[in-house]
């Protein structure tokens, strides 16, 4: 499936968006259903996953709620974003070090993962665009 077309269908695709994402288009984007053996290290709850540029999500979902999916996909298209601003592994090692962090500091795993600076970042932006649609 390709993230740019998702996002047009359900009137996500503005130039809010895109400015936020520049300079990733969401054109050459392309979400995938997540095979079972890459979920089998997902944590409970998690829906999609972003690897660099490659977006993957639970199948199941794909073929759910449509806005849902749009929203989950800008989530991880701000993912790709922040990828490409800092590079594959400064992003996986702060990302990393952040969650571990949090953990050594006694948060739960759902909390530390949550905190996670790229996490906040990516949700900030998400809820934004929404609002703004």
């Amino acid at each position: 499936m390709n993230a740019g077309r998702l996002l047009r269908e359900t009137d996500y695709d503005g130039d809010s968006l895109r400015v936020m994402l520049s300079p990733v288009d969401p054109d050459h984007i392309n979400v995938y259903p997540a095979a079972r053996a890459l979920r089998a290290f997902w944590r409970p709850g998690i829906k999609g996953v972003t690897h660099w540029k490659w977006v993957f999500v639970e199948p199941e979902f794909m073929m759910g709620d449509r806005d849902r999916l749009a929203r989950l996909v800008i989530h991880e298209l701000i993912h790709v974003r922040q990828y490409r601003d800092v590079g594959y592994l400064p992003f996986m090692g702060r990302y990393m070090f952040e969650y571990l962090k949090g953990r050594l500091r006694g948060k739960e795993p759902r909390q530390a993962y949550l905190d996670i600076g790229a996490e906040v970042e990516a949700r900030r932006l998400t809820a934004e665009i929404v609002a703004a649609r």
